[in-house]
């Protein structure tokens, strides 16, 4: 007993004091964001080829996150550890695979067999799954989590994660989307965000949801060729533009019952453990 004492003193002793995120950890996790996406965004600024661009910044996203991950230690276990990695999710692997399917099928059924592998569409892919998942969620949701006081806290993630998410997809109107292609990809990525916050609330890997993004990106971009460099060009609502926003919004519903109210005491324990917090 008297050895535990020490260990929990010589624990609270080495932890660091968070004022921001203890007094404004929305403001935190804004803050964070920003730093994230800044250093992301080095890459893209300094004219690299798009691969070289692509790889740099998945790399700067991992050590972001390892950072990260020791700015709060010893108390954060950290985004890419632990026991739950939904390998008894069923419904986690089967709304991903919906997911995955369904929007292959929609492009299929569309534009017929169309397969365009590039070493540039893989790192793209790649890109987009540490890029987008370490901004989006994996520096900002722990924190939500470790210091909003609110039992709705998942509830309050999900909204502000899944509505930046989308608002965006939607600022591809900038980089040469339509209007309606613009508004269509937030609405889809809204959706689709909510499952990979999903994911990433009930598992608390943060690899899980970068693998599930990438790989479906990279779908996307090889057998979809109204993709110009990921963004939606083509400017008529097609059918197919219908059905394939509506598997993300099936997806996004999907999430929300992976994080429906009688698993929120599991997620908590998921989250507690993963902040050594005992309540």
């Amino acid at each position: 007993m008297q050895g535990g004492r020490i260990v929990k003193v010589r624990m609270e002793n080495k932890s660091r004091k968070h004022v921001l995120c203890e007094k404004a950890p929305l403001a935190a996790m804004i803050l964070v964001a920003v730093l994230a996406l800044v250093l992301l965004t080095i890459p893209g600024l300094l004219g690299l080829p798009k691969v070289a661009e692509s790889l740099t910044s998945s790399v700067l996203s991992v050590l972001f996150m390892i950072a990260y991950t020791r700015w709060f230690a010893p108390e954060f276990k950290g985004v890419f550890r632990t026991s739950h990695l939904a390998t008894g999710l069923a419904f986690v692997w089967l709304a991903f695979a919906f997911k995955f399917f369904g929007a292959y099928f929609v492009n299929l059924a569309d534009s017929g067999f169309y397969f365009k592998p590039t070493v540039a569409a893989l790192a793209m892919a790649i890109a987009a799954g540490f890029y987008e998942e370490t901004i989006f969620r994996g520096v900002t949701v722990p924190i939500g989590m470790r210091y909003f006081k609110s039992e709705k806290r998942v509830g309050i993630l999900v909204l502000i994660s899944a509505l930046v998410f989308g608002l965006m997809h939607i600022g591809n109107i900038l980089n040469g989307a339509s209007i309606q292609m613009g508004i269509a990809q937030g609405v889809a990525t809204t959706f689709a965000g909510i499952f990979f916050i999903a994911v990433f609330l009930r598992t608390g890997n943060i690899l899980i949801p970068i693998f599930m993004h990438g790989i479906f990106d990279y779908m996307c971009f090889t057998t979809d060729p109204t993709l110009e460099n990921g963004i939606m060009a083509n400017d008529i609502a097609t059918r197919a533009l219908i059905l394939a926003v509506l598997v993300d919004v099936i997806a996004g519903i999907w999430g929300l019952y992976l994080l429906r109210p009688a698993k929120r005491a599991e997620i908590h324990a998921i989250w507690d453990d993963k902040w050594s917090v005992i309540r």
